[in-house]
């Protein structure tokens, strides 16, 4: 080959050279049809399809879910409670008390006694299974008492702020005046529950005392029994008074007695022995003493037990004094008992709960469910993010393999 004809070939090597060299460095950056292709159906599937068929739901089919919102309190009179720098600020003091009532009220409200109530009083089942509602808001018509439960929870709610112990439900029906009606009956159906539980706390409260009290009681009537058997079987009212009043009697004779023999003996200086002064004093004398004898008798003499020594009277004496005793302890018993039951029941009503409704249900005018572009966007941005994390994965991994 000439030198002339090497001269002519040689450009257009050059250019085929260029020309691969370009190509070269387009090919990792264009991405060849069938992926192109794939990526586009992919899109299609996994996200133009769902979200067609969302708006034909939210668009034809779904149902208007209309809200009643209620909100109250639970409220308590109890001023026992100590008042710190902060609760005196805030007025807040006494939130701590009622915490866990509301609690269980939190959880009244997703409980299948609450839901059975209203039930039978609004017919739930029947609104949420009716026929006019889309398939996939409707609760199954022969769905158990659990998935009924489970579908309420997707109906109710609540909300709950610690510091101020305010709680707000909301309820969902199908008509506004069915949401209004239930929120009533659950409104209704917590106050109640919430007088239960004060009362059952009062009862609690007074339970004690009052069993103390009749157990005080018992006693100072058995005491007081025991004296009036004690007085009608030994015939006297109060034996220590009656022995007493024989000591009493028995001094006077006594100091009498004294008397006379002084007497006697004053005139036996001036008088005879057989003088008839002195007889008629001695006479006297002698009358004393067997007075004497006779009372002492009477209450010392007649002896029960001549091992110990005993005398009816002093044994009578002793079982009076036990029963007085018995009584008087019983009675002081019996008075604490009917003061720590009046400071119970001050305390009880202190600690009473009541339900401080600040937001009573009303009839909405437009349905706030479903919410359908905010559904629709929400679901559009999870769609493509999920498309495109799932895209990026599949290829990184087939490009790795590859």
């Amino acid at each position: 080959m000439t030198s002339t004809e090497q001269d002519k070939t040689a450009p257009a090597k050059g250019q085929v050279l260029t020309l691969s060299n370009t190509a070269a460095a387009r090919e990792p950056h264009d991405v060849p049809k069938p992926r192109r292709r794939t990526l586009l159906w992919s899109f299609v599937l996994c996200v133009v399809l769902p979200l067609v068929l969302a708006v034909t739901y939210y668009a034809a089919y779904a149902t208007d879910r209309y809200a009643a919102r209620a909100g109250f309190s639970i409220r308590g009179i109890d001023t026992s409670a100590a008042i710190d720098g902060i609760g005196a600020l805030t007025g807040l003091a006494s939130s701590g008390s009622t915490t866990s009532d509301a609690y269980i009220i939190l959880s009244y409200l997703a409980s299948r006694e609450l839901v059975e109530a209203v039930d039978a009083e609004r017919d739930l089942r029947g609104n949420y299974a009716s026929p006019e509602v889309d398939a996939l808001s409707r609760l199954a018509p022969d769905a158990n008492v659990e998935d009924f439960l489970k579908y309420w929870e997707r109906r109710i709610s609540t909300q709950f702020d610690p510091t101020s112990g305010i709680i707000e439900f909301e309820v969902q029906s199908f008509s506004p005046q069915h949401a209004r009606d239930i929120a009533d009956t659950v409104l209704r159906l917590t106050q109640t529950l919430v007088n239960d539980l004060s009362a059952n706390a009062r009862s609690d409260a007074l339970k004690f005392a009052l069993e103390e009290v009749e157990l005080q009681e018992s006693r100072l009537r058995a005491a007081l029994d025991a004296i009036r058997n004690f007085r009608a079987s030994e015939q006297s009212v109060d034996p220590s008074a009656s022995a007493a009043l024989e000591i009493q009697l028995i001094a006077s004779l006594e100091s009498r007695l004294i008397d006379v023999n002084a007497r006697i003996a004053a005139l036996r200086q001036t008088l005879d022995a057989d003088a008839p002064t002195v007889n008629a004093l001695r006479r006297n004398s002698e009358a004393l003493e067997a007075q004497i004898v006779e009372r002492r008798r009477a209450i010392g003499n007649n002896v029960l037990d001549d091992a110990a020594g005993t005398s009816a009277v002093t044994q009578q004496l002793a079982l009076y004094e036990e029963l007085e005793v018995e009584r008087s302890f019983a009675q002081q018993a019996y008075a604490s008992a009917l003061v720590s039951l009046e400071q119970a029941r001050r305390d009880a009503d202190r600690q009473q709960r009541y339900l401080a409704v600040h937001l009573g249900p009303q009839v909405a005018q437009s349905a706030k469910y479903p919410r359908d572009l905010r559904n629709i966007l929400v679901l559009s941005f999870a769609l493509i993010a999920a498309w495109g994390i799932g895209a990026l994965l599949t290829y990184s991994v087939r490009d790795h393999l590859i």
